[in-house]
């Protein structure tokens, strides 16, 4: 906040100085001093932090396609990070699966499929199975079919994001399984499982589920974020200018 409003400073005395070789005094009120104070450095702050906003999503992007063409990694061996990485997993799922809620395709409400899979090391992680369509009501749960036997599993491992607004802080779980949920956090969902999970959850390779994930994280593109920067510098630039017009008086003017 203090570098833009450093800006702000070097902004109007720059206007300033181009108004002092005419015959105008540069005298503003009170009321739109304070005004132009405290919108300035909040549209310039605004248009800076969208333009760190499309710096994140060019390496996100970036990210995704390295991490695409990447030959996949045990899963065990990633670094917990918010980039995508390309995961290998090897083991048998345990039928406890999950039911993310509230999940949208197409217009129609449903569930993501959530799968433990228990690692040959003794690990586990959480597989997105895909995405479930809600049955006639909410009292009737989709069936839930989970491969039998050893199993390898390789997708983009993401750190699931965290529920845009939440009732709790704690995750609540009903009786029976599948378990119908409200987050994705896997230390939430370890609590019912008994055991821990990884921080990640894993996108199968050419799934519907990891072509949604990867359409849902570039939506919000690079150059979005950079036309939103130039709308907040242009109404600053605008701001500065109404200001600079209405302090000018003529010499000798009240």
């Amino acid at each position: 906040m203090a570098s833009n409003a450093r800006i702000s400073t070097s902004w109007i005395i720059m206007a300033i100085s181009i108004v002092r070789s005419n015959r105008r005094e540069f005298r503003p009120a009170l009321a739109p001093s304070a005004a132009t104070a405290a919108l300035l450095p909040l549209l310039l702050g605004l248009g800076v932090w969208q333009l760190h906003r499309a710096q994140e999503k060019a390496i996100l992007f970036t990210a995704i396609a390295e991490s695409q063409r990447a030959p996949p990694q045990p899963v065990t061996s990633l670094i917990a990070s918010h980039l995508p990485q390309h995961a290998r997993a090897t083991g048998h799922y345990d039928y406890l699966p999950f039911l993310l809620d509230n999940r949208v395709r197409d217009g129609q409400v449903g569930y993501e499929l959530l799968a433990p899979l228990r690692l040959d090391d003794g690990h586990a992680v959480l597989i997105d199975r895909g995405w479930l369509p809600q049955g006639q009501d909410r009292a009737h749960l989709p069936s839930v079919a989970l491969p039998p036997g050893p199993v390898q599993v390789e997708g983009l491992a993401l750190l699931p994001a965290p529920p845009p607004f939440a009732l709790s802080a704690r995750e609540t779980f009903a009786t029976g399984w599948p378990k119908v949920v409200q987050t994705a956090v896997p230390a939430q969902l370890a609590e019912v499982l008994g055991y821990p999970l990884l921080p990640v959850v894993i996108y199968p390779d050419g799934s519907e589920a990891a072509t949604h994930e990867v359409a849902a994280l570039q939506t919000f593109g690079p150059s979005r974020h950079r036309a939103y920067a130039t709308q907040w510098f242009a109404l600053a630039a605008v701001l500065l200018v109404v200001y600079v017009r209405h302090g000018l008086r003529r010499k000798g003017e009240p």
